[in-house]
């Protein structure tokens, strides 16, 4: 249907039914039409900046971040030098150009398919899960003092007590140890070194998460959705996934920590022979409570506090849990440690045994535990999704009586 002839349609549906409304064929001929610009345009974006990479790559050497001679070697982009990493973008970057031309092709979704699978695979690395730990520490600090503040002016004696407690023991680290601002110092200077570097990862992961969104509306977006039936077990195995890596971490502020790969060694110790100082075993002990909230949100993906927010919760107590608000966040996870996994998988292979190699991957799950993550977050949607639409449908027809 071209625009003259939808244009027609749309005056004659006018005069003959008085609807000032758009029929239902030109209605969805506007979306699609909406929908392909937004794929061409996502698709060429994606694709000239490449092309730009590449150059970059090419006539600066310095500013390739990958290849043996890189610090960080967490990923497939560490076997890969600089003239291949070049040529790989080039590749893409055309590839995607003709995906751009024929986006609502079959051929298209291929492509895009395979693009966004060699940004996830290939190009990003771990460096993004790692710095997603980080990132998450002060998420809980402060996910923990809202908890506090809440519980005070709901006038419960736990937060009163907590209230008092955890700044007395935090004015108490600050006044009689330096563990804290050293914990800080570390911190900062780790991102001060490898900040350039994370951030080529995160842009190699933003390009894939396009990539997949234009793979998924070639193949999934039209097709019929059904609540799957694997999506309770499926969340189960994803929340239990950090499990390991959460024990042995806070197991970091006791007096006798649990160990992990230790790289003077090259070994996976089950006790650690040196706990480190202070600032070290602070650092564990928070990502180990990153790990934790990582459970508890997976688990909310089946409770029943992840749909209908809890009663304390302010601004949404009481009302449903916006699906974008666990989903989101959800896929952004799972994305990340899917780009994780081959680093992994590198760096188990590289261990000084099989036993080594079996643990460091218990320790750090990620190609098992990003592809659950996802299907929980997909089984999450699709069943949110159902309810609504039931909803909506008898809405529709107690109106329909009505009138």
């Amino acid at each position: 249907m071209n625009r003259a002839t939808a244009t027609t349609t749309v005056h004659h549906h006018r005069r003959r039914t008085g609807d000032r409304t758009d029929p239902p064929r030109f209605g969805r001929w506007i979306r699609d039409r909406g929908e392909a610009s937004m794929c061409r345009l996502t698709a060429s974006t994606i694709s000239v900046a490449t092309l730009a990479v590449a150059a970059l790559w090419w006539f600066v050497p310095d500013s390739y971040p990958y290849g043996a001679a890189a610090e960080v070697t967490v990923g497939v982009n560490h076997w890969i030098e600089r003239g291949p990493g070049a040529g790989l973008m080039v590749a893409s970057g055309v590839l995607g150009v003709l995906a751009a031309l024929g986006v609502r092709s079959w051929v298209a979704g291929v492509i895009a398919l395979a693009e966004s699978a060699f940004f996830l695979l290939v190009m990003s690395d771990a460096s993004v899960l790692s710095s997603l730990g980080y990132a998450l520490i002060p998420a809980v600090l402060l996910g923990v003092a809202g908890s506090v503040a809440v519980g005070c002016v709901r006038r419960r004696p736990v937060a009163y007590v907590l209230a008092v407690l955890l700044p007395a023991g935090l004015i108490a680290s600050l006044t009689m140890t330096d563990a804290v601002s050293r914990y800080l110092v570390n911190v900062a200077s780790g991102f001060g070194v490898y900040g350039g570097r994370i951030a080529w990862s995160w842009a190699m992961a933003i390009a894939a998460v396009g990539w997949a969104w234009l793979a998924y509306g070639s193949f999934a977006r039209e097709r019929r959705r059904t609540v799957p039936r694997w999506g309770r077990a499926v969340t189960i195995a994803a929340a239990l996934c950090p499990v390991p890596y959460a024990l042995v971490r806070l197991t970091w502020v006791t007096p006798w920590p649990l160990g992990g790969f230790d790289p003077r060694t090259g070994h996976i110790t089950l006790f650690a022979a040196d706990g480190g100082d202070a600032a070290t075993r602070i650092q564990g002990f928070l990502i180990g409570l990153s790990a934790v909230l990582a459970v508890v949100l997976t688990l909310g993906l089946i409770s029943r506090w992840g749909e209908v927010a809890p009663r304390w919760v302010p601004w949404l107590g009481g009302r449903p849990v916006p699906v974008m608000l666990a989903v989101g966040p959800g896929a952004f996870g799972a994305v990340a440690l899917c780009v994780s996994a081959p680093g992994v998988l590198a760096g188990a292979v590289q261990m000084g045994s099989w036993v080594d190699g079996a643990l460091f991957v218990l320790m750090f799950p990620c190609p098992v535990w990003g592809p659950l993550l996802g299907a929980a977050v997909y089984a999450y949607r699709a069943r949110r999704r159902a309810v609504e639409e039931s909803r909506s449908a008898e809405a529709a027809v107690a109106g329909g009586e009505v009138l």
